[in-house]
C-alpha cells in the first residue's frame, strides 16, 4: 500500500474512532466526563490534520483544473470548523440550543461525505 492510500485509510480509522468516542462522551452524561472529553477532542484533532495533509497531498499530485475540487474541499473544512465550534459550544456546561446539537450530530456525516468526495476526485486527477 503506497503512503497516499495508508493516509486513506487512516484517515478513515481516526473518523471512526472520533464518532464512536463521540458517542461514548454523549451517552455519558453531563458534566462531561474529563477523560473521554479529552479522548475526543484529541482524537478529532488528529483526524482533520491528517485529512487536510492528505487533501493537500493529493491536490498537489493531481493534474486537475476543475473548480469543484475546491468548492468540496472548502466545504469540508467548514463543515470540520463548524464541528469544533459547535463541540466548544456544546461543552460550555450552559444548556445548548437544540439548533447546535443538530448541526453537531449532522456535520460529521457530511463532512466525511465531501471530505471522501474530496479524495475520490483528488484521485481521480492523479497522474
Amino acid at each position: 500500500m503506497s503512503i497516499p492510500e495508508t493516509r486513506i485509510v487512516a484517515c478513515g480509522i481516526l473518523f471512526l474512532l472520533t464518532l464512536g468516542s463521540g458517542v461514548w462522551l454523549s451517552h455519558s452524561g453531563k458534566p462531561f466526563n474529563t477523560a473521554i472529553f479529552t479522548l475526543h477532542k484529541l482524537i478529532a484533532l488528529a483526524t482533520v490534520v491528517i485529512i487536510a495533509v492528505s487533501v493537500n497531498d493529493l491536490h498537489r499530485m493531481a493534474d486537475m483544473r476543475a473548480i469543484l475540487v475546491p468548492a468540496v474541499i472548502a466545504a469540508s473544512g467548514l463543515l470540520f470548523l463548524a464541528l469544533f465550534v459547535t463541540g466548544a459550544l456544546l461543552s460550555l456546561g450552559k444548556p445548548a440550543s437544540e439548533a447546535i446539537l443538530r448541526v453537531h450530530q449532522v456535520a460529521p456525516l457530511l463532512a466525511l461525505v465531501s471530505s471522501s468526495a474530496a479524495i475520490y476526485l483528488l484521485l481521480d486527477g492523479r497522474p
